[in-house]
């Protein structure tokens, strides 16, 4: 299939000069997507919650107010985020709408990214299509300041600076892509998978270098040959365990097996002759991972220093690696059937097709492309299976694209059709977006695709930029039909909806809660909180609630303090856990609880429990899925 597309290319000087002349077009465009991208952004900024999600981070952010740290006090993701929320807590006050503000402006900073990173593959109008198809795909489904959206931003930073550091060939920009690294880590603990995507390609541009410059030697690097295999092999099967704590076959082909091939055409390459010595090689891989590696570290040993002084370091560890563990057997959910993979077929047949024709031919294919779209964006509001194609397409698409990227780069017939500079990009590409899509691991709801999305996105617009005549009319009826698709069918639905069928928007009530920050959620919702919290206040005087499971947000939108560290009641020790919840309302003096009678993650209330907080308080009013109870 791919041997049968014409892959050339111009030269790397080519490139840039191509590059220079047009700058000033690509300024116009960049400032135009970036407009437009504010603005879209702007219009779903408050738009939607998920209530535990907003709870966990802003009560998160509120205990570092009041001199607790993340870890040693309570629970948190890596914990870095939440000092920079309650700094916007400090300047903004304390409610979501602080919080949002620091993603939109991170946001802003993004989307000159992803232009950035187009822009290496095309034509200003193509990059600025890119760009918009991207940021239509990402934060604005779900602008809940999670800190798996600053992961992506940071590994599309530190994709921007490999992608420099691969032309310029300076050691800087290694050190900088080490740098957004770091600061990933400091959101969450999934920058790991960054990390894992650019030592991938810093194997394969090392295999690269050998063959380019030491192309007359007979010395085999066996040595270093063992240690790239070992270390990839390694590489693999803790991959492989990860992902296997989930039985199923869908986290395997989505997760494992892009990673696997990647491992495959490594391991290919280093043993199918790559001359070069041991030491050489190794110095070679070395120039690429140390520097890369010191700006990881910085932003990660200056974290790590208040726990050394305050003697917390464990604390830190353990709530880092040990607590996440706990929670996959509590909030994991499987993926779509990996045969809802074949719903790439129909998009993807027209354009292989156009690929191997003339400009009638391309023609024609654009037309049946555009009919298949239009057929399929019109009835995928009735029809959940349509649906399904415009949805799984994309969201299923990486194993393939993934197949596609190392058959461009072993096939010869194709291989020798691409630059060296390019081989590396699409490698970059194919790294990154593999490892850093395992964020959906294992909780594979629809909402978690947008996290990895854009760099799904953007590897395929390298796939289908490798070639020195793209069929333009093909290309643009795909990216024009994903863009309506994302905004008329996806988004409207929320997370809810999203990825199983087209859905209204029902975001359209604005909380009143004040720390809410003005957020519009379903009406429900609305009206369920804006009389819960009232009532709350009303039958209690102290700091403390008691609020379970699953609540932070009760805590965060009341004001009252959490009796625990622990956001979600499936992290709390089982044994003895009613004597010790009892004892400790007793010592609180708390005086109302809330019971939720459906939490998402936990179980429900143990018998025991409820028994005994009903005979403690006796005086209840149901409030949807909440029983708010008192003391007489």
């Amino acid at each position: 299939m791919s041997s049968a597309i014409p892959l050339t290319e111009p030269t790397h000087n080519e490139t840039r000069s191509r590059f220079r002349a047009s700058a000033k077009a690509h300024v116009v465009a960049l400032l135009m997507v970036w407009a437009i991208s504010a603005c879209y952004m702007s219009t779903h900024f408050k738009r939607g919650w998920v209530p535990h999600d907003e709870g966990t981070l802003g009560q998160s952010a509120e205990r570092v107010l009041l001199g607790q740290m993340p870890h040693r006090d309570f629970d948190d993701y890596t914990g870095g985020l939440t000092y920079v929320h309650a700094l916007m807590f400090r300047l903004l006050g304390i409610n979501s709408g602080s919080m949002r503000v620091v993603l939109f402006i991170f946001f802003l900073g993004w989307v000159p990214a992803v232009y950035y990173i187009a822009a290496r593959f095309g034509e200003w109008y193509s990059a600025a299509a890119i760009a918009l198809l991207a940021v239509a795909w990402s934060v604005p489904n779900y602008p809940g300041p999670m800190p798996s959206w600053y992961n992506l931003y940071f590994a599309t930073f530190g994709l921007a600076a490999l992608l420099h550091y691969a032309e310029v060939n300076s050691r800087r920009w290694l050190f900088v892509a080490g740098i957004c690294a770091g600061l990933s880590f400091l959101a969450k603990i999934t920058a790991a998978y960054f990390v894992c995507g650019a030592l991938l390609f810093f194997i394969f541009r090392e295999q690269s270098l050998a063959l380019g410059e030491r192309c007359n030697s007979r010395a085999r690097a066996r040595l270093y040959s063992a240690f790239i295999a070992l270390g990839l092999g390694t590489f693999l099967v803790l991959l492989a365990r990860m992902i296997h704590k989930v039985p199923g076959a869908g986290d395997l082909i989505y997760f494992v097996f892009p990673a696997f091939v990647l491992v495959v055409l490594l391991l290919a390459r280093e043993f199918s002759g790559i001359p070069g010595k041991d030491r050489m090689r190794f110095v070679a891989l070395a120039r690429m991972c140390v520097p890369f590696a010191i700006g990881v570290l910085i932003p990660l040993m200056v974290f790590v220093v208040p726990y050394m002084i305050a003697g917390s370091v464990r604390d830190l560890m353990i709530g880092i690696i040990v607590v996440p563990a706990r929670a996959v057997q509590f909030a994991s959910q499987m993926p779509a059937e990996p045969a809802m993979m074949m719903t790439a077929i129909p998009f993807l047949l027209p354009i292989i097709l156009a690929y191997d024709t003339k400009k009638l031919g391309r023609v024609v294919w654009g037309i049946v492309l555009a009919l298949f779209c239009c057929a399929v964006f019109i009835f995928s509001v009735p029809v959940p299976l349509v649906y399904d194609f415009g949805w799984c397409s994309m969201a299923l698409a990486l194993p393939l694209l993934v197949a596609a990227g190392v058959t461009f780069l072993w096939a010869p017939s194709v291989k020798q059709k691409l630059t060296t500079l390019r081989q590396q990009q699409i490698m970059m590409l194919m790294s990154v977006a593999a490892l850093c899509s395992i964020v959906q691991f294992p909780f594979a709801t629809p909402v978690y695709f947008f996290f990895a999305a854009p760099l799904i996105i953007l590897l395929a617009c390298a796939l289908f930029s490798s070639n020195s005549r793209p069929p333009k009319l093909v290309l643009g009826v795909l990216c024009g039909f994903y863009l309506l698709f994302v905004v008329l069918r996806v988004t409207p639905g929320f997370v809810y909806h999203m990825g199983f069928q087209y859905a209204p928007d029902e975001q359209t009530e604005t909380l009143a809660i004040a720390r809410a920050g003005g957020l519009k959620v379903e009406p429900k919702d609305a009206r369920l909180y804006d009389e819960l919290i009232p009532l709350l206040h009303d039958h209690e005087s102290g700091r403390f609630i008691y609020a379970a499971p699953d609540c932070p947000e009760v805590y965060f939108l009341s004001g009252f303090r959490s009796p625990s560290r622990h956001n979600f009641e499936y992290a709390e020790d089982s044994f003895q856990h009613t004597e010790r919840t009892l004892s400790m309302l007793r010592q609180l003096g708390v005086n109302v609880i809330a019971i939720d009678k459906h939490p998402d993650f936990s179980p429900g209330t143990a018998l025991d429990l409820q028994n005994a907080l009903e005979r403690d308080y006796p005086q209840f009013k149901d409030l949807g899925k909440f029983q708010v109870r008192w003391r007489q």
